[in-house]
């Protein structure tokens, strides 16, 4: 069994997670657990030992621990003493020593000055009241404290935060940064779930918010739980997240189709406001009204960057949605509820579309706006039914995907039902002719004359049937063969909706449906493929599942010769947005009638009996 151990170092100036590891699968499974905490964290909080390599410290230097439980949130701080000094005015008298209730009083001022700029925020950015329960000042020698002990003398103070309810999401922003400054404080952060003991690490920036999620029914593993029960585990928070599981970093999702190339990106709001000024009248909150001018500034924004290119042409992009998400929301495929939005931890998501007329043979994409908030990106990319991973980044000096083919991935050509074999009613007469033809033939070859075999042949020639004047009933269209015919016709309904361009579908469709019936399924199939509910996307039809058919009422003769047909089936149709895949189900039962017209079976009439939905489910891309 492999085993990964977290270990904390016995160095009281350090706190390291050392990965013993057998493998580098379990070692990156390990990573990605420091890397993720959205999936349920993990540290003891109460006494760890420095929890922080200590380097010197020319700027302010903040260590908190901080340990989440159902209903309330620790958070211990400590920093260095020095902080009295260089932010709460603190100097030392004459003789080189500090006065002892000057360092007290500014300690009690130093909490408050924390406590004002560490925000712990709930899932809608509303800001938690603390409590300061405890303030200890630096340890103050009986000769006094002299300036060199500063440095090396700390302050300690412990805030407490409470829910009404466990909090599946807690975002932690500090802004100590402002007048006074030098430099932005670092803020040092070590937190953990209550039940578990896995930590998660991570130096705070000024105004660079970092959002953790909770899982309380399934709390990250044991430190020395096997690596399969890890693998397990990852796996679960995936799904729950549907693949989105850091909530500060940047998500790119590049698709190559025959009519499109479509960039999806999912950024937060707190990273593209460092891009983009977004008016608002609380600094705090993005509101409704303000979002529309806010999707403005994105569209020309990113019209302007991030270039695409399809067969060496530049391609100007459509944007098909810029929504803007909180953190309740898991599927950004589904159309977000408008609502005000915080600043540090709202999110946007964008679905820009640069469409083509032929499938491509070669696709570039660019991406080059970086700055101390967006320092790279790792996008994937779905071309056709290949998957790739590529990454962006500011420290590269080539920032662009290329994507080419030998050959255009045309889509396979419609093909009608032509009438073959067409089952014929006979004629009295032709049956006359037939025979008589056969006698005269039979007859003229047994006295070998040329002239009578002649003869015979003209009148079976003439015993052809008419296709009118029908006077002999024919054997019915077996019901396997008016099955067979109806099949195709009916698969090549939805096969017509591959195409984009309407009249591309129309000339498909046409192939397989006439009269009135043609554009009136156009537009029901159309309207029952467009998914409201995610933003107007179009349903790509995976699957057109036959379950039964019976063959009903024929009529009519010869070019007009008919038959009805009901049948039972499923239709199978997927979106995909943000690497996860939309499938649903329908079942229908209709009633068709099946007529020739001109020389090709056609399905002429269609009346619905029965919809329902029998399925829905969501499944995530691997990558």
């Amino acid at each position: 069994m492999n085993v990964t151990k977290f270990v904390r170092s016995r160095n009281p100036h350090n706190l390291r997670v050392i990965i013993m590891r057998s493998n580098s699968v379990i070692a990156s499974m390990f990573l990605a657990a420091a890397a993720l905490l959205s999936f349920g964290l993990v540290v003891s909080v109460g006494h760890a030992e420095e929890p922080f390599a200590r380097p010197a410290h020319p700027v302010s230097i903040v260590e908190s621990e901080i340990y989440v439980q159902k209903h309330r949130l620790i958070m211990k701080l400590r920093c260095f003493a020095d902080d009295l000094e260089l932010l709460q005015g603190v100097s030392p008298l004459a003789s080189g020593f500090y006065d002892p209730k000057e360092i007290r009083e500014a300690t009690q001022d130093h909490a408050r000055f924390l406590a004002d700029r560490i925000d712990v925020l709930d899932e809608t950015g509303n800001r938690l009241k603390e409590q300061i329960v405890e303030v200890v000042p630096p340890e103050i020698p009986a000769a006094g404290m002299r300036q060199n002990d500063m440095m090396n003398s700390f302050c300690s103070f412990q805030f407490e935060y409470e829910f009404s309810r466990p909090p599946e999401f807690i975002t932690i922003n500090q802004r100590m940064l402002g007048e006074g400054y030098l430099f932005p404080t670092e803020f040092k952060l070590l937190l953990k779930q209550a039940g578990s003991d896995v930590p998660y690490l991570h130096m705070l920036k000024a105004e660079a918010p970092e959002t953790f999620r909770f899982d309380w029914e399934n709390p990250a593993l044991a430190s020395d739980d096997s690596a399969e029960d890890w693998q397990a585990w990852f796996e679960k928070q995936r799904e729950a997240t549907l693949g989105i599981t850091s909530y500060s970093s940047v998500y790119s999702f590049i698709y190559i189709t025959n009519f499109e190339v479509r960039h999806e990106i999912l950024i937060p709001l707190a990273s593209l406001a460092t891009m983009i000024d977004f008016q608002r009248a609380d600094e705090n909150y993005l509101e409704v009204a303000e979002q529309d001018a806010a999707k403005r500034k994105i569209e020309k924004f990113f019209s302007f960057d991030n270039e695409v290119i399809v067969d060496g042409v530049p391609v100007k992009p459509v944007f098909d949605r810029i929504d803007f998400y909180g953190l309740d929301l898991r599927d950004f495929a589904m159309r977000a509820e408008r609502k005000r939005i915080s600043m540090a931890n709202g999110r946007i998501g964008i679905i820009m579309s640069y469409p083509i007329k032929t499938p491509p043979l070669s696709v570039e994409v660019k991406w080059d706006m970086f700055n101390d908030a967006v320092k790279m990106v790792d996008s994937a990319v779905f071309a056709y039914d290949q998957l790739e991973k590529t990454q962006f980044s500011m420290f590269s000096d080539k920032n662009v995907y290329r994507w080419t083919s030998d050959a255009r991935k045309e889509l396979p050509k419609i093909n009608g039902v032509a009438v073959e074999d067409l089952p014929q009613k006979i004629p009295l007469i032709s049956l006359g002719l037939a025979l008589l033809g056969l006698v005269m033939g039979g007859a003229s070859l047994m006295r070998r004359s040329s002239l009578g075999v002649v003869a015979g042949l003209l009148v079976l020639a003439a015993a052809y049937p008419s296709r009118h004047a029908m006077l002999w009933p024919a054997a019915a269209i077996s019901p396997e063969t008016a099955e067979a015919i109806f099949t195709r016709l009916h698969q090549n309904i939805f096969r017509a909706f591959d195409y984009r361009e309407e009249s591309d579908v129309y000339d498909a469709l046409a192939k397989s449906v006439d009269g009135e019936l043609l554009r009136d399924l156009y537009l029901q199939i159309n309207e029952r493929l467009t998914l409201q509910d995610q933003g107007g996307a179009i349903a790509k039809i995976e699957q057109v599942q036959f379950l039964e058919g019976t063959k009903g009422e024929e009529f009519g003769a010869g070019d007009q010769l008919g038959f009805n047909f009901r049948c039972r089936w499923n239709l199978v149709g997927t979106v995909e947005h943000w690497g996860h895949i939309h499938e649903r189900t329908n079942q229908y039962d209709a009633e068709f009638k099946v007529q020739i017209r001109d020389g090709a079976w056609k399905i002429t009439r269609m009346q619905g009996l029965d919809e329902q939905q029998v399925a829905a489910h969501t499944r995530l891309r691997q990558f």
